[in-house]
């Protein structure tokens, strides 16, 4: 199965890994862009734990707290390892053709079916093939700002090829725009406004031990515990702190959002309504 990069493929530190035929030429153009974004808006990223992550391939474990997450943890991974990443993406951007056609472009991945499906087999195909994949297992936004159960297929990646798994805490970027504070919402409630000098937090612990466990769920449960660890992590030396009622601050440090059971109750009407489909979960 699949082996570390770094034994197979050397990585110089000056340079990023070389495009090959039908890799992600899209990729690069969308991280020059919001490179640009980010440089003008002034965006402070503050990450820790990177220099500890196993030099070559992983999975990354993302938290899913707002819609930009994966553009602070994809040009933070280039900058520092000069890799791209493959990112898994669930199915509802893939109904728009031309916005799917761009996610494919840049190397994203399809999550579409039943477990153990072809997403999977696709995922540890790009892991033998060489690349790291970052993925968010909890599938979707959690409205409370803290970790819901994640779904398996991080662990099974990491279970059938050996590759480590590393979970990543984001903080801040959901204030700029996340599920009901969209970018031109009024001033308070999620705003594109939030963007200038936005400091966001990154933190990334220390690989998850799946050894000894008794299953993907059991696994699954040790990845929900090791995310909420590294998303606590952020938050308790964010720069704003963790202002009393603030609409993006937890419940659980004093903030407004939902809690963890206004939460569950908003993600069954959901699932009722269609919008987070069983099948579209690995």
């Amino acid at each position: 199965m699949a082996t570390p990069r770094d034994a197979c493929r050397p990585q110089p530190p000056h340079r990023g890994l070389p495009l090959r035929p039908g890799s992600l030429w899209l990729y690069d153009v969308a991280r020059r862009a919001f490179t640009g974004i980010r440089n003008l808006a002034r965006v402070r990223v503050t990450a820790t734990g990177l220099d500890d992550v196993p030099p070559g391939q992983v999975v990354l474990a993302i938290t899913h707290f707002g819609y930009l997450d994966f553009v602070f943890v994809a040009l933070l991974w280039w900058e520092r390892r000069r890799d791209r990443l493959r990112f898994l993406v669930g199915a509802r951007p893939y109904r728009s053709r031309l916005l799917g056609a761009a996610i494919s472009a840049c190397g994203g991945l399809a999550v579409v079916g039943k477990p153990g499906h072809a997403s999977l087999r696709a995922s540890l195909s790009t892991l033998d093939a060489g690349w790291s994949i970052a993925l968010f297992p909890e599938a979707g936004v959690s409205r409370s700002f803290t970790v819901r159960t994640c779904h398996t297929g991080a662990v099974r990646m990491a279970l059938q090829t050996g590759v480590p798994l590393v979970p990543v805490g984001v903080w801040g970027a959901h204030r700029i725009m996340t599920r009901g504070h969209g970018a031109t919402t009024r001033r308070g409630a999620g705003s594109l406004r939030a963007l200038w000098k936005a400091p966001i937090r990154i933190h990334f612990g220390a690989p998850v031990d799946l050894l000894g466990t008794a299953g993907p769920e059991d696994a699954g449960r040790r990845l929900q515990a090791a995310l909420q660890s590294a998303v606590d992590t952020a938050v308790l030396d964010f720069p704003l702190g963790h202002p009393s009622g603030a609409w993006w601050v937890p419940a659980k440090f004093g903030g407004g959002a939902p809690t963890e059971a206004e939460r569950d109750i908003w993600d069954a009407r959901d699932v009722m309504e269609g919008l987070r489909p069983d099948r579209d979960k690995m």
